[in-house]
């Protein structure tokens, strides 16, 4: 698929029973206009051209799963439990991104195919994202709490995202925002602490809100310092069972993998 050009591989979709849309620019870089143009476009027109083209199939899927982020809650909900029935919001770049993502699958839904939003947070895999970028200073010691360190994370480890998507396919009552997290959120301190304990090294180094924002300008104000406590309620109350639910566990097994 090439939203630039509009290429799709339809035929390879007809008469799909189910797709997962996962694909999306990085969003780990420097928020250059260029780079923002990318990262929105790649989500809101690449998933605009799938879902138009799902619609227009002769033998449509029954359930789109497609990704999105808990940033559609918008940046800082200090002393909120947000969970899928909170109120969302466009705040930030983030916040507009996830909007727009989600508004794209409409064509699908309107031709009455089950459409999930996956609403992740932090993804904990050793092999890339932002543990595999945090594993390096902790490992040498150098890790810390990132700005006050009392903002909440929104975690989950990589093989229980896995088992939370295969549950949406299988979960036929289940559609809308479907909140992709652990059913632990954590300070970003706490966080620090877990991580520096699981490599087994001190982690006392703190990296102060104005440092962040200046080696990392906009993209690290609204990903390291931002404050979303969110709960998977529908998970939970679905019956899906978390294999890591707690951050220690959690992080353990990440590395191991």
């Amino acid at each position: 698929m090439d939203h630039a050009t509009g290429a799709i591989d339809r035929a390879t979709l007809e008469g799909a029973h189910a797709v997962i849309h996962l694909a999306g620019e990085s969003i780990a870089q420097r928020w250059s206009a260029a780079a923002k143009a990318r990262i929105l476009d790649s989500r809101a027109h690449g998933t605009a051209l799938l879902a138009r083209t799902l619609a227009e199939l002769r033998t449509k899927p029954t359930v789109l799963l497609s990704m999105s982020g808990i940033n559609r809650y918008g940046i800082h909900r200090p002393g909120e439990t947000l969970t899928e029935s909170s109120e969302v919001s466009a705040e930030g770049f983030l916040g507009q991104v996830s909007a727009a993502w989600e508004e794209a699958t409409k064509p699908a839904r309107e031709a009455g195919i089950r459409t999930v939003h996956l609403r992740t947070g932090m993804v904990l895999a050793a092999s890339g994202g932002a543990l595999k970028a945090m594993l390096p200073a902790f490992k040498a010691g150098l890790g810390g709490r990132v700005g006050s360190g009392r903002q909440h994370i929104s975690w989950i480890r990589l093989g229980d995202l896995v088992s939370l998507i295969v549950w949406a396919l299988e979960a036929t009552t289940v559609e809308g925002a479907l909140n992709a997290v652990a059913p632990h959120p954590v300070s970003q301190a706490d966080f620090a602490r877990a991580l520096g304990q699981a490599v087994r090294r001190p982690a006392v180094i703190p990296a102060p809100a104005w440092a962040v924002k200046l080696l990392f300008g906009q993209m690290g104000a609204e990903t390291l310092l931002a404050d979303l406590a969110v709960e998977p309620r529908k998970a939970r109350e679905g019956g899906f069972v978390w294999s890591t639910p707690d951050l220690p566990a959690a992080l353990g097994a990440a590395l191991r993998e």
